[in-house]
This record gives C-alpha cells, structure tokens and sequence, in this order.
C-alpha cells in the first residue's frame, strides 16, 4: 500500500512503526461555529482512510482533536456575550451530529485542547530548558532559529497553495503574537492572559496555550513520541504543521510522524470556499436538502488530495449517480433467484470478483476513490444490462455473491448505511428504467433517420442529427449502400 507523504512531496510504501498497528493523528474542528462543507471532506477523507486501514486488518489508535480554546472561539464567545465552554460544547455537539448523519465512523479518542494543558506547560518547560523557547513579560514563544530545518518543512507545494500559506503566515494568531519577540517567525506557545479572557495558571503568567502547541500536546500525549500518520487539511501544512513539526521534534529529538496527509478544499463554482468570501455552506443546512449519502458520495467522488467543485449541478449528479446505486442494489435484492447455473451469470460473478480486486488495488494507490468509485459504477451498469435490459435470470449464488461485495464497498466506503431502511425509500420507477427508455427511444430515432436518408429526405434527416447532438448524443452516420 503506498501513501503520498507530504514530507518527502511522493507517494511511499506504507511501513508503520509496529507490525499490523497504526498510530493516527488527525487535526480537527476549532469548535467556534457550524461546520461547514470543507469541515466535512476533511473528515470524510480521514474516515475512508481509517476505514480501509481497518480492512487491511491494522488495529488503528486514531485520536481527533477538539480545538476548544483559541482566539477564534474568545472572540466569538465575545461577540455572542457567551462563556467560552458554552460556545465551545455547542459547536462540538453539532458537529458529533453532524458526523454521525455523515456516516463517519468513532475513533478511538477525542480529545479537548483544555483537557491537556498540564501536560502543555511541561512541555513548554522542557522547551525553555533546552534552549528552544524564551520567556517574555509573561508569555513564552518557540525559537524558530533554533530548529535549522524550519524553512524546508513541507515546501515542495504548487505555487498558488504557497500564495495562500504566505497569507496565512501573515495572520496566523501565535506568529503574529507578541511584539518584543527575537524573531518575527517566532510564534507563541503561552500567552499571557488579557483582560476577560480565560486562563489557567502557569510559571510565567495566567494565561492560555498557543494553537499550534495544542495539536502537538495531544497527539504526543495519547500516541507517544513518533507516530505513523499526520493527517489535516491542505491549508494546516504551514504554518501549523510547520510549527508542529518543529517544537515536538525540538522536545523529543526524535521524527514527530514519518507520514503526512492532507486533503484539498472545497469550492464552490470554481473559487476556493471561504468565509472571508462568503461563500461557503454549512452541511446542517445542505442535509436538509440531500441525502447525507449523496454528499458523502459527492466528497469522495474526488481523489482526497485534490479540491473539488461544488455546484448544483455536480450535487444533482451525486444524487443521481446515488439512486442508481440504491436502485440496483434494490432490484437485485428484489429479483426470485433460481437454482440454475447460467454461463452469463457465472461471468457476471468473475466481474464481481475482478472489480472488488481492483478496488482494492485502486485503493492501495494512496486511497484512489474516484478510481474506486468508477469501477463500481461500471459494475452497476454491466448488472443492469444484463438483468435489466436482457432479462437474464439470477441464481441464487450471484445473489450472495453480490451482497457480499456491497458489504465489502460499505465497509470502506460507507455509503450504504442501514441499506433495508434506505432501498425502501427508493420508489422503483427508477432512474435506471428510465435510461433504458431513452435508450429504446434513441435507438428508434436512429432507425428513422437511417430510413429518412434512404429516401434521401436529407433535411429531416439532419435535423434530428442536429438536435441529437445538441443534446449530447453522438451521431455517426455510415454510407448508404447504393442499389
């Protein structure tokens, strides 16, 4: 199984620490506000990366953070006139919802940023013994000429993602923080409490943890000092993942994660989602008008490292390509099996065989779900041309066998949750039928045309050619045989 490492800018033969075991680390939500869709390709990409480690029979310690203390949340909280625990627990209950109706899979811990900030100050201690922090009126920042590689971590990235990182730099809440710091790049990892904010005691002042310092604590803290694999967004591999990188490294003077994953954004008619823009969509209000299975479907219809595209278009196709899915699945299920052997059936149980072998193979390529996901489809519509439209008889052992591997495709996939409940809800004039039809229908104009152009009635002819192809449908015409 190869995995592309943003580390090394390749994909690598995955070789985790200890045999069969895999130790995981995936940043999640600043809990500040509704999730929106970005939130939730990041967590379907990890979910479908946790599932299939699964399948390949690893025992995964995965551990997903809460960020539920950072400037964000203070100054929402601020602005709301709330606690800052109120704001923090709301968000995090909505987006457990939220991840549940999305199908996404428990991990192994949660953990809240609050809870660890005792084994935060020690770490930054053990950072000020080393020579690796400094103390300053009150606050404490990492030393980032101290750790001489910090400049090339995670570089090799395509110019337009270092656009928006360099912009990230600009504003990024430890980096821009403290103004008699030795180094502008420095960034903190204490900050000395301001007035109303919450704090925690510490040896250098009432104050609160910087960001950055948070994820490092957590991940060192429930997994140890090196772990298999960093995963988050594309836009967390600098600064945050940089400074991660450097003060966890700096603390144990050994590699943090010998694996770094990230995943694209989302966008939305072709600009990149983001607040700033406003033009982003939160998935509770998107869930009230498609299926959860049909935006999880639409966010792993693209590879998990590239953006893909939001539009209504592209979401009515999800829905589409999902009724198709539901609607096979449906028919075969609903189909007598007979106990006869049939050659064409015994082929159509070999196509099951090779398309769940070369899913898998898809999937051993650094997690290739379109790949995956296109050779399903291609299963789905051999299926129902052959039951469907050529009105082939199942046996019972294709019937088996084909449940079988929509158990196989939900086990990696997920999209087939509670699938009794949700074929019931599929009315059967569906869309598969319907294409079928309009098959049928082509087919006779097609027929018309031919014998149009026989009588050489040439005008009627070319407009049916004409509108076909208006519609998308390729017309060939071929010489007509001259008697």
């Amino acid at each position: 199984m190869k995995i592309y490492n943003s580390l090394s800018f390749k994909k690598e033969e995955f070789k985790p620490i200890e045999e069969n075991k895999v130790k995981m680390y995936v940043c999640g939500p600043t809990v500040y506000d509704s999730p929106h869709l970005g939130h939730a390709k990041s967590a379907i990409a990890f979910d479908i990366i946790h599932r299939y480690l699964k399948f390949k029979n690893y025992n995964v310690n995965l551990i997903k953070n809460y960020t539920d203390i950072d400037d964000k949340i203070i100054k929402r909280a601020n602005d709301l006139n709330v606690d800052v625990r109120e704001l923090s627990e709301k968000y995090i209950q909505e987006y457990e919802e939220i991840m549940k109706a999305l199908n996404v899979e428990e991990v192994t811990k949660n953990p809240r940023a609050t809870e660890v900030i005792p084994f935060m100050i020690d770490f930054i201690k053990e950072l000020i013994k080393k020579g690796y922090a400094y103390e300053k009126k009150g606050s404490v920042y990492f030393s980032v000429k101290t750790f001489p590689k910090y400049d090339t971590i995670l570089q090799n990235v395509k110019e337009d993602i270092v656009q928006e990182e360099d912009e990230d730099y600009l504003v990024d809440q430890d980096t821009i923080y403290g103004e008699d710091k030795l180094d502008p790049r420095d960034f903190a990892l204490w900050k000395k409490m301001k007035e109303g904010e919450p704090f925690w005691e510490s040896p250098w002042s009432k104050g609160r943890p910087g960001w950055h310092i948070e994820c490092s604590s957590m991940a060192l803290n429930f997994l140890g000092e090196t772990i298999d694999i960093h995963g988050g967004g594309q836009d967390l591999k600098f600064p945050h993942h940089r400074n991660e990188i450097a003060q966890s490294e700096s603390y144990t003077g050994k590699p943090f994660a010998n694996y770094f994953i990230h995943n694209g954004f989302v966008n939305i008619n072709d600009e990149k989602m983001s607040k700033s823009l406003g033009n982003y969509f939160l998935v509770a209000e998107l869930l009230k008008k498609y299926d959860p299975m049909v935006i999880r479907l639409f966010l792993i219809s693209s590879h998990y490292r590239s953006s893909i595209n939001y539009t209504l278009e592209t979401m009515d196709q999800a829905r589409k390509n999902y009724t198709r899915l539901i609607n096979t699945i449906k028919k075969v299920n609903m189909v007598d099996a007979i106990d006869k052997k049939s050659k064409i059936i015994e082929d159509l149980i070999y196509k099951v065989n090779a398309t769940e072998s070369r899913i898998i193979k898809a999937m051993d390529d650094d997690f290739d779900t379109p790949i995956a996901l296109a050779e399903i489809f291609s299963l789905f519509r051999e299926i129902n041309k052959i039951i469907l439209e050529e009105g082939t008889k199942i046996n019972t052992t294709f019937k088996e066998r084909f449940f079988q591997f929509i158990n196989f495709v939900d086990q990696i996939f997920g999209i087939f949750p509670e699938l009794e409940k949700r074929i019931s809800k599929i009315p059967i004039e569906d869309t598969d039928e319907k294409d079928i039809l309009i098959k049928n229908l082509i087919d006779i104009l097609s027929e018309t045309r031919t014998k149009l152009r026989e009588k050489k009635i040439y005008d009627i002819s070319d407009y049916i050619r004409k509108k076909l192809i208006e519609l998308g449908i390729d017309v060939e015409d071929k010489k007509i045989k001259k008697m």
